[in-house]
């Protein structure tokens, strides 16, 4: 780490900057310098909970200060792009909350920002940084699955519809399901699978529950009317390879579990499931089943901080390379176009 702390600024206050600003504060070699939203008394309950010194009346004036080494940013979807490559072209380093954006149109901008300022850009998929997550691609580094030829991933919850306008909203939003869970269990799958060359999708979505006058969720009250984002999403994705996998995500699903998110990887010589850490392969004869046993790690959001902050301050590149973003990101727009187009769309 430098001899001086990274100093950083968060743009946003809302829910997920909670655990964004533990993060940060459990880090020995950062500091939490600034905190900025629209909504000034959520920043000032923010910056009293984490002893933040100053409350920025907006996100242009704390880009602007020059003793912040990296810009947090925490807000609906729609404002990353315009936030980041600000803060980017200020020569700030920039953490993002996931997705890093909607459309490839978007994280190419910011890709681009990065690159002609030489910072460091990373979207928060904490998924990745998961015990059972690193456990699992560990092993299969160690002992490859052979060829992945196909792969399951799906992350479905029964009644947990986000409740917050930034999230039924696809002004704010962007997307539905898709780009709020849909987003971790796809980046985590091909993160696993090693495959980043997505290069054809075939996609359907919907609002099928959440706009019924019976509907509720277990996280609250919300504006039926207001929703404009599915509900539920299913995708087909070929790989340059030949690979393919079938990707599924829903906010409300007649299904038992509450949530249930999971990724099965098949491949020529042994199968994976995640994330029970399972593998599955045979003798000449028999079945051999191995189950990794893991010890307790970070927690996710904190250990994916830690990452960027090393990547920050050793400058090396990021866990999370936004090019890799860049491909999940073209499947899940992709999946839209699908829906639209009734017809399969290459990426």
């Amino acid at each position: 780490m430098r001899s001086r702390k990274l100093r950083v600024g968060m743009i946003g206050a809302g829910g997920i900057s909670h655990l964004h600003c533990q993060g940060w504060s459990r880090l020995k070699g950062c500091e939490l310098v600034a905190v900025s939203d629209i909504d000034r008394a959520a920043a000032a309950r923010r910056a009293e909970e984490f002893d933040i010194p100053d409350v920025e009346p907006t996100a242009k004036k704390l880009i602007a200060r020059r003793d912040i080494d990296v810009v947090d940013i925490v807000v609906p979807n729609r404002f990353h792009r315009p936030y980041a490559v600000a803060a980017l072209e200020a020569r700030k380093h920039v953490y993002c909350e996931k997705p890093l954006a909607v459309t490839r149109k978007d994280v190419e901008m910011m890709m681009q920002a990065a690159k002609a300022a030489r910072r460091k850009l990373m979207a928060a998929q904490h998924m990745r940084f998961q015990a059972d997550t690193m456990a699992l691609k560990e092993y299969i580094t160690r002992h490859p699955l052979g060829r992945i030829y196909y792969a399951r991933a799906w992350y479905n919850r029964r009644r947990q519809l986000p409740v917050r306008p930034g999230f039924l909203r696809r002004r704010l939003s962007g997307g539905g399901c898709c780009v709020d869970v849909g987003v971790h269990v796809l980046d985590t799958a091909l993160h696993l699978m090693d495959n980043f060359s997505p290069v054809s999708v075939l996609g359907v979505c919907g609002t099928h529950l959440a706009r019924r006058p019976d509907a509720w969720s277990e996280w609250g009250a919300y504006d039926k009317k207001s929703v404009d984002v599915e509900d539920f999403a299913a995708g087909f994705v070929r790989f340059a390879d030949g690979a393919a996998l079938t990707l599924e995500c829903s906010f409300m699903l007649n299904q038992k579990a509450a949530y249930e998110p999971r990724i099965d990887l098949f491949g020529t010589a042994a199968g994976a499931k995640w994330p029970d850490c399972e593998i599955y392969t045979t003798t000449s004869r028999d079945f051999v089943d191995t189950k990794i046993e893991l010890r307790p790690g970070d927690q996710p959001h904190q250990a994916a901080i830690r990452a960027f902050a090393e990547a920050v301050c050793g400058n090396r590149p990021v866990p999370v390379p936004p090019a890799q973003t860049l491909a999940v990101t073209a499947v899940l727009e992709g999946l839209y176009r699908s829906q639209r187009l009734g017809r399969e769309v290459k990426l």
